[in-house]
């Protein structure tokens, strides 16, 4: 729960605005995080089609960390994504 919560203050942060919806994966701990740090107002959507531009953003770069098993640390991945171009 305190993990989403902080995701949405930072979403929030870098926006610079709170959204009228919000799209996620349907994740049990989202509604809540998402009434708690944004508004009751603000619409959740949990469709699975919906958030497919963002998961399709996703598909060049999977292969490439997923043998990895990640990055490790915030320094492997900026190497990474700035050897990349991502």
């Amino acid at each position: 729960m305190e993990a989403a919560q902080q995701f949405f203050h930072q979403a929030v942060a870098v926006v610079g605005h709170v959204p009228d919806q919000v799209t996620t994966d349907g994740r049990m701990s989202y509604p809540r995080a998402i009434r708690e740090t944004m508004s009751s107002k603000v619409q959740h959507r949990t469709n699975k089609y919906l958030n497919n531009r963002l998961e399709q953003d996703h598909r060049g770069i999977k292969p490439r960390y997923d043998p990895m098993r990640g990055f490790g640390s915030f320094e492997s991945a900026a190497r990474f994504c700035s050897a990349f171009d991502e």
